[in-house]
């Protein structure tokens, strides 16, 4: 990975983020929605600031598939 961050975050601190917010995020990386994932990341940011930088790069990076399979709610 090219963006900001390169080192996932821990399962522990991707469930700070809301089900609702991460389940947005899911979509928006589907719709390889750009503009959507950067006004959502603020929202990542005030759960925790490490988990926000690693999908900012990941959004700078296109890896939108990444980002689907990190937040797929069910998943969790």
């Amino acid at each position: 990975m090219k963006g900001k961050a390169n080192r996932p975050p821990s399962r522990e601190k991707l469930l700070v983020v809301p089900p609702e917010l991460a389940e947005a995020i899911r979509a928006a990386s589907v719709d390889e929605d750009a503009d959507g994932l950067s006004a959502l990341v603020d929202g990542v940011a005030e759960h925790d600031a490490d988990v926000a930088e690693y999908v900012r790069g990941l959004i700078e990076d296109v890896a939108y598939d990444v980002l689907e399979d990190l937040f797929d709610v069910r998943g969790r």
